[in-house]
């Protein structure tokens, strides 16, 4: 239980519900530094667990944050329109990647964060500095924009590396592979052959605030699975003791293989490389790339996602069509 509680996100909703009875007192700096340090406490877990707990955090104490500047020095609604937008750019991607993807849409985020840098600038005293009314807004600023960047670079390189799809194609023989699980126990691809069509989630490592919300994404639809038989494995870079915490976190109950060396996500094609992502991230063979595949019982692939739509795989409704074209296979495919 206490596993699943987000102790920063939660002393951060702590502040933040304080800040109104400073406000009624009229010390409405104090609420200035009590909304920023409620923001804080979300940003802190936003990588770590990506829930709806901290894009509301973020959200809210962000545009209560502008309203307050903006009552407290008169800059007519400018403050709170530029938190807003900062806000929503640093977590609309992940809070809606079904239907931004990796690389769609990507003038959304990356302009709602250079639009708020621009009415922060336009808006700001110049004639004076005012930290209550300068400083709050930057780091949110700044986090917004950093990010969005990212983005946009990372998109590149997957783009490129995706352009002539994976190395897997529908129809060919699964890649065989045998990993440990997040309890260190070998899981084979052939220990279901004959028994469940397998969808294999590729993930890009627990540092990915979009695959956990992938993977919340499938353990919501786990009974769909189980009703057509479906065996849900994920496999991700992390060793065995990231994947253990990382599924007990964010909680799910299908297994997480270790493919710390990359050997299988090679054998998929599903790695590709960044420069700039590789100066923080360090994995054996590249970064990973999202993706999903699907193996009936005889050991062929019979879906995989869209290598121009990296992370269409969020959407379990895309295989649910093929799935009806397998032979149906009643045993559980969860414990």
């Amino acid at each position: 239980m206490f596993s699943r509680i987000h102790p920063f996100s939660s002393i951060g909703l702590l502040f933040g519900l304080l800040a109104p009875v400073f406000i009624l007192l009229g010390k409405l700096e104090v609420a200035v530094v009590l909304l920023s340090f409620s923001y804080g406490g979300g940003t802190l877990e936003f990588k770590k667990y990506t829930s709806n707990f901290q894009f509301v955090l973020m959200v809210v104490s962000a545009t209560c944050l502008g309203i307050v500047i903006d009552v407290l020095h008169g800059t007519g609604g400018a403050m709170t329109i530029v938190l807003l937008l900062a806000s929503l750019a640093t977590i609309v991607r992940q809070a809606f990647m079904q239907q931004f993807t990796y690389v769609g849409l990507l003038w959304v985020d990356s302009g709602s964060a250079l639009l708020a840098l621009l009415l922060y600038l336009w808006a700001v005293p110049m004639d004076a500095f005012v930290w209550s009314v300068w400083l709050p807004p930057i780091p949110i600023i700044g986090a917004a924009l950093f990010l969005t960047g990212a983005y946009v670079q990372d998109a590149r390189y997957i783009k490129r590396r995706t352009r002539l799809g994976y190395r897997v194609q529908t129809g060919k023989p699964a890649p065989e592979f045998e990993l440990p699980d997040e309890n260190g126990v070998p899981v084979k691809l052939t220990d279901f052959r004959g028994k469940h069509p397998v969808l294999l989630i590729f993930v890009r490592g627990d540092w990915c605030p979009g695959c956990h919300m992938m993977l919340r994404t499938y353990e919501r639809n786990r009974l769909k699975f189980m009703e057509k038989g479906v065996l849900v494995l994920g496999i991700g870079p992390d060793d065995i003791s990231v994947n253990k915490d990382m599924v007990q976190r964010i909680g799910v109950g299908f297994k997480m293989l270790s493919d710390d060396a990359q050997t299988v996500s090679g054998r998929y094609g599903v790695v590709y490389d960044n420069p700039v992502m590789a100066m923080t991230i360090d994995y054996a063979e590249g970064i990973p790339l999202p993706a999903s595949f699907l193996v009936d019982i005889d050991g062929m692939v019979r879906y995989v996602s869209r290598p121009d739509r990296v992370g269409e795989f969020l959407d379990p409704s895309l295989i649910f069509s093929v799935l009806d074209q397998l032979p149906h296979e009643a045993r559980p495919a969860w414990s």
